[in-house]
C-alpha cells in the first residue's frame, strides 16, 4: 500500500511526551477489554476448544467483559465481538497459544494483575494496532456478509496510511476509496469499480463501522465528515513506516523552515492555526524577511512554498520584498510581487529597476507546479497550471517551459504530464517533455 501513496517528505509532529502517549494508549477501550480477557484466561493453560470457543465458556467470558448481563444469551454479534477482542489480546501479546494451537494462556508478565509501565503500554498498543490492520475491516462487515469477490483481509492500514498522506485529516469518502482500493486489489480498474459498487449495494459500505472501531482503538477521531489521525496514531504509524519527521516546538517558536514544513505536511486548516500563532509573535515585515531568507537555502519545493506563505502575509511588507531582490533565487518572486502590489504589468510596464528576466515566469511557474503536487496532489498541480496559464493556453506555457532548458521546467512538465487531472492538458505536458528530451539528447549526441 505504501508504494502507492505519496507521503510528505517530512511529516510535522508536535512534541508528545511518553506520559501523554501512554495515557492515550491506556484510554483505548479495546486494549482495556483485551487485558480483561487475558486475565480471564489466567496463568493456567485453557483448552482452546472447550475452555474458550465452547457454548459454556463464551457466556462467562462475555459476562466478565461486560458484553452481556447475567443470564443473557450470547448472540452471534457477541461472539464476533469476543473474537475481535481476542485478536487484539493476541496481537498485543497479552495471550499466547501453544505450538499446536490447542492451549491458550495469559502472558507471564501479566501474572498477578501486574500494571504496565508507560513504555510497556505504548508497545502493547502498537502491537495491538496490527489487529486493526489485519482484521479491522473484516470485523466491520455486517454479520453473515460474504466478502467475495472482494478481499477485506489485511487492509485496515489502507485508510490509516491514507490519513497520513492527506496531512492527517481526510473525509470518510476518501477513506472509503482507500478501503475499496485494498478490497479490489489485483482487479482491473473497471472491474474494481463494478465489483465494489455491486458489493456495497448488497451489504453497505463498511467504512463507517471500521472508523468507529479505529476511533474506539484511539488511532483516529471522527468529527462529522472529517476524520483525523491522533497523535498516538501518528507516532505509531510514522515509526512503522520509517518516515522522516520534524518535531515542532510551540507555534510561536517555529523556525521559518519548520513553518514551511507545516505547510507541506499539514491540512490547510491546521496550517492556518500554526501560521496565525506564528505571526502573532512577530511583525509582518520581519515574518516575510525570515521566510524568504530561509527559503533561499532550500530546494525548489521549499522555496516556492516559502514564497507563497510570504505573499499571503498582510501588512506593510514592501520593504521586506525589496530587500529580498538581492537574493538571486528570490528576486523573480520579489519583482513579480512588488509589481503586482503597485498594479503594474511586470512584462510591459514594470516599476523602475524591477523588470523580470525573460525566463523568470517559466521558472516560477515550474516551481509552483512541483510545489503544487507536494501541497495538494493532483488538484495542486491543476491549480498551479491555472495560475500560470489562462484556460486553453496551457500548451503555450508548456512550450515556453521546454524551450527554457531549465531542469526545474523539465521536472514540472513531468509532474503535469503524469498528474494533471485533465487528460488533454496532461497530454500537452507530455508532448512538451518529449520535445525537451529530444533536444537534450540531440545536444549530447552532437
Amino acid at each position: 500500500m505504501s508504494g502507492r501513496l505519496t507521503f510528505p517528505a517530512t511529516i510535522p509532529v508536535r512534541n508528545v511526551t511518553e506520559a501523554e502517549l501512554a495515557a492515550a494508549a491506556r484510554a483505548s477501550l479495546p486494549l482495556q477489554a483485551a487485558r480483561r480477557l487475558a486475565d480471564w484466561f489466567g496463568d493456567g493453560p485453557v483448552d482452546a476448544q472447550s475452555g474458550w470457543r465452547s457454548p459454556c465458556a463464551q457466556p462467562d467470558a462475555a459476562l466478565t467483559l461486560g458484553l452481556v448481563a447475567d443470564g443473557d444469551a450470547v448472540t452471534d454479534e457477541t461472539t464476533s465481538l469476543l473474537q475481535w477482542i481476542y485478536e487484539i489480546a493476541y496481537h498485543a501479546g497479552y495471550v499466547h497459544m501453544s505450538g499446536d494451537y490447542e492451549l491458550i494462556h495469559r502472558a507471564a508478565e501479566l501474572s498477578g494483575g501486574a500494571e504496565r509501565t508507560d513504555t510497556q503500554i505504548i508497545a502493547d498498543w502498537c502491537r495491538a494496532l496490527d489487529a486493526l490492520f489485519a482484521h479491522g475491516v473484516e470485523h466491520a462487515l455486517p454479520l453473515g456478509a460474504d466478502p467475495a469477490p472482494l478481499d477485506f483481509d489485511g487492509i485496515g492500514n489502507f485508510p490509516i496510511f491514507k490519513l497520513l498522506e492527506q496531512h492527517g485529516t481526510a473525509t470518510a469518502d476518501i477513506l472509503s476509496a482507500a478501503i475499496a482500493e485494498g478490497a479490489t486489489d489485483g482487479m482491473t480498474p473497471s472491474s474494481a469499480r463494478r465489483q465494489w459498487t455491486s458489493w456495497t449495494a448488497r451489504h453497505g459500505d463498511p467504512t463507517a463501522a471500521f472508523l468507529q472501531l479505529a476511533a474506539e482503538f484511539g488511532v483516529v477521531t471522527v468529527d462529522g465528515p472529517a476524520v483525523s489521525i491522533t497523535p498516538l496514531g501518528t507516532w505509531a504509524v510514522t515509526r512503522e513506516l520509517g518516515a522522516k519527521t520534524e518535531a515542532l516546538p510551540e507555534s510561536a517558536e517555529l523556525m521559518p523552515r519548520q513553518l514551511i514544513i507545516c505547510r507541506l505536511g499539514m491540512s490547510g486548516e491546521a496550517f492556518e492555526r500554526e501560521l496565525r500563532a506564528w505571526l502573532a509573535a512577530r511583525g509582518p515585515a520581519g515574518a516575510v524577511s525570515a521566510l524568504l531568507e530561509a527559503a533561499v537555502d532550500e530546494d525548489d519545493v521549499y522555496l516556492a512554498t516559502g514564497v507563497q506563505i510570504a505573499a499571503d502575509i498582510e501588512g506593510d511588507t514592501d520593504a521586506a520584498w525589496r530587500s529580498a531582490t538581492s537574493l538571486p533565487a528570490i528576486r523573480p518572486y520579489a519583482v513579480a510581487e512588488l509589481n503586482r502590489r503597485a498594479g503594474r504589468d511586470a512584462q510591459h510596464d514594470p516599476l523602475p529597476g524591477l523588470k523580470p528576466l525573460d525566463c523568470d515566469a517559466v521558472v516560477m511557474a515550474s516551481r509552483d507546479i512541483v510545489a503544487g503536487y507536494a501541497t495538494g496532489g493532483c488538484d495542486g498541480v491543476a491549480a498551479a497550471v491555472r495560475r500560470a496559464a489562462a484556460p486553453g493556453l496551457e500548451a503555450v506555457l508548456f512550450e515556453q517551459m521546454w524551450r527554457s532548458r531549465h531542469a526545474i521546467a523539465n521536472q514540472a512538465l513531468l509532474t503535469a504530464g503524469k498528474l494533471h487531472p485533465d487528460k488533454k492538458i496532461a497530454k500537452a505536458a507530455r508532448a512538451a517533455l518529449v520535445k525537451a528530451n529530444s533536444v537534450r539528447n540531440s545536444a549530447r549526441s552532437g
